[in-house]
């Protein structure tokens, strides 16, 4: 068998857990993933793979994390190290049109965990190229390919079970990331997050905020205050940007709320503010669309709905889109006061088309995605919310340890049953 220098398979293993890495940070995040991979199909006039955005997304960071663990193990041999530089050579290339044309902000290699520039990703990519170079030349046989020994049938089966598992893991993750939430939280609204500051202890200013859409007719910028209402035709106005002007303090400045880069508004303005400066917990439902509400979501929408009214907690609603004659969400039988929010806030306030977020004393205390929500009035049914939170989490965690616990046994049973095959054969 060939013997590798310390310093090639030092290499080998940075290679490999930079694919792991970036693979896994993308897995976590579909959503981020997909968000980036349109940008990239409308820069290269590709809109019409929009519509397999998801798809793409979690094959994508399956196959970067993939092939690192298959990479960093040893599996597949020289294929697999033929493979990254392929992919190495693509990407590079790919950067450095990025970077010379910038036709999208940053490429979103790890996707919200390091934002990186063009130009900062191109030269990376270019370092991991060398590394690939030298992994294959690394892996070149010291005798003719023809000529090399086949494994034994243990090793291989070994081999197989081993990238089985790890296609499975990868796999896994941007599955469950993307019909649930991400596992890790690495956007600005994660859990834990304060959204208000007193303005008592605080010396920043009054804010106001100003939407900037493009017209798709003409391609020219707009700027509108919340209190507009043209924006609001998605047909016709694409969101661009939002920016804050600071405005000047009276003469007398009363007990008042900042809410940075948070807003949920109606005709009349921002009403989130009097909202995040309540010290009691309040519900948002949060929408990417007003079609109709079924199945397990309405459930868990309903069932949510009646444990609120038990315990006189608040329920709103927000959706990007335009709003309802009515400003109502039915859910069933069950009415909820709809708002709006920003598109671009909305997707990085939670990664879900239907999901629920919970709010007290300016806090981000819990998120769902619908079909996660906890069956607050069949389960919980006189409990304060915030004891929900303390057992909610913890079924979380005992899911993932039964799944991991699952396929380390079957990789177990794997490995022993092709060590006892070598054995009968020796």
């Amino acid at each position: 068998m060939k013997r590798y220098s310390t310093l090639s398979g030092i290499i080998r293993i940075l290679l490999a857990l930079v694919f792991i890495f970036s693979g896994f940070v993308k897995g976590v995040d579909p959503w981020g993933t997909a968000i980036k991979l349109e940008e990239y199909f409308q820069a290269f006039g590709l809109e019409f793979l929009s519509g397999g955005r998801y798809v793409f997304s979690v094959l994508l960071s399956t196959a970067e994390m993939w092939l690192g663990f298959c990479l960093l193990f040893r599996l597949g041999g020289r294929l697999t190290s033929r493979i990254v530089l392929w992919v190495m050579g693509f990407f590079t290339a790919l950067t450095l049109v990025l970077a010379l044309w910038n036709p999208v902000s940053d490429c979103g290699c790890f996707g919200d965990a390091i934002k990186l520039t063009n130009w900062q990703t191109f030269y990376k990519n270019l370092v991991l190229l060398v590394l690939a170079v030298v992994t294959v030349r690394a892996d070149r046989p010291s005798q003719d390919a023809w000529c090399t020994p086949e494994p034994p049938e243990g090793t291989r089966i070994v081999n197989f079970a081993l990238g089985f598992c790890f296609l499975l893991f990868s796999l896994g993750v941007g599955l469950y990331s993307l019909r649930h939430l991400p596992v890790f939280d690495f956007l600005p609204y994660k859990v834990g997050v304060k959204l208000t500051h007193d303005a008592r202890s605080s010396d920043l200013p009054a804010r106001e905020t100003i939407l900037i859409y493009r017209d798709r007719t003409t391609g020219q910028q707009h700027e509108f205050s919340l209190q507009d209402t043209i924006w609001r035709d998605s047909s016709r106005w694409e969101f661009v940007d939002t920016r804050f002007i600071d405005l000047p303090e009276p003469a007398t400045q009363p007990e008042r709320v900042e809410v940075p880069d948070f807003a949920v508004f109606d005709e009349q303005g921002d009403v989130s503010a009097e909202w995040l400066a309540s010290d009691k917990p309040w519900f948002l439902i949060t929408l990417s669309d007003l079609s109709p509400i079924d199945g397990r979501c309405q459930q868990r929408y309903t069932d949510l709905l009646a444990y609120a009214r038990e315990q006189s907690i608040p329920v709103y609603a927000a959706t990007s889109v335009t709003l309802p004659a009515e400003k109502i969400l039915k859910i069933g039988e069950e009415q909820v006061p709809l708002f709006n929010i920003d598109g671009t806030m909305l997707k990085s306030l939670i990664r879900a088309h239907r999901g629920l977020v919970l709010f007290q004393n300016g806090t981000l205390l819990a998120k769902w995605n619908c079909r996660d929500i906890p069956r607050f009035s069949e389960r919980y049914a006189g409990r304060g919310v915030l004891s929900v939170l303390a057992e909610a989490p913890m079924r979380t965690r005992q899911a993932w340890l039964v799944g991991v616990i699952g396929i380390s046994c079957f990789l177990l049973y794997v490995l022993y049953g092709a060590y006892q095959r070598s054995r009968r054969r020796r």
